[in-house]
């Protein structure tokens, strides 16, 4: 607890600077995660026009998976018949996958 306002303008100030700290660490991430997603769909292009799965380059294995994953909409609501109305509602989603790890050396 503060005991004086000198206490409390303290804490109010460190506060405020690490809210603002954390505002400007989140842009960075969400500008990071961007380009990772736009790479990772470049990636994905050339992966399913050379039609591979794996390849490793400059010791980097690359991952590619692609597959459709359902998803319920959330809109949806459950009535008497629930498997109909879910069936109704799904929606398949298709879904592609790019892992990249430092591959396994022999």
């Amino acid at each position: 607890m503060c005991r004086t306002m000198k206490e409390l303008q303290t804490i109010s100030e460190r506060i405020y600077e690490l809210e603002q700290k954390k505002a400007k660490k989140k842009k960075e991430m969400d500008a990071l995660e961007k380009e990772i997603k736009e790479l990772k769909s470049e990636t994905s292009s050339y992966m399913k026009k050379r039609q591979k799965n794996e390849l490793t380059i400059a010791g980097l294995t690359v991952l590619f998976t692609a597959f459709v994953k359902s998803s319920f909409d959330k809109d949806a609501f459950i009535e008497e018949n629930g498997e109909e109305s879910y069936k109704k509602y799904s929606k398949n989603i298709p879904v592609e996958r790019v892992t990249v790890k430092v591959a396994k050396s022999n």
